[in-house]
């Protein structure tokens, strides 16, 4: 399995989150993520560094990524392989919050934003961050071609 393979399986089924939230994370705009995991551009050496400490990866995860083996090489069984995932995932989550934890505690504006949305029921909360989120396209868009 070729590396884009990995970085989308590890970003996929480890640590459960969107291309476009890894994208940000790591400094890049999505489409630029989106070629590397389709292998159409071949993925910067500093980029799959910081990739490794962004999203706490473990050594030997980061190996068979770089490698192209499975995860789970060893012999070990399934609930090893559960428990590391959700240990990938708390290391993910602890390090976003120690990367966006300063702004959340500076902006009343994003608390209260946050408090509103998560009070709501996950329907009524997945369409609500849904438009917020096309409203995002549309300012990065508008600031892009030199609108304020």
């Amino acid at each position: 399995m070729a590396i884009q393979d990995k970085f989308r399986e590890y970003r996929e089924d480890v640590l459960g989150i969107k291309q476009r939230e890894m994208a940000y994370r790591l400094g890049v705009e999505p489409a630029v993520l989106s070629n590397y995991e389709l292998g159409k551009r071949d993925f910067p050496n500093d980029l799959l560094v910081k990739a490794k400490e962004v999203f706490g990866m473990t050594d030997e995860q980061f190996l068979a990524m770089m490698l192209g083996r499975p995860y789970g090489a060893g012999g070990r069984d399934t609930a090893r392989l559960l428990e590391e995932a959700r240990e990938a995932q708390a290391r993910y989550y602890a390090s976003f919050a120690r990367s966006y934890g300063e702004v959340i505690e500076q902006s009343g504006e994003l608390r209260e934003l946050i408090s509103f949305v998560s009070g709501q029921d996950p329907k009524t909360r997945k369409e609500m961050l849904s438009v917020t989120r096309r409203m995002l396209d549309i300012f990065k868009d508008m600031n892009r071609s030199g609108h304020s």
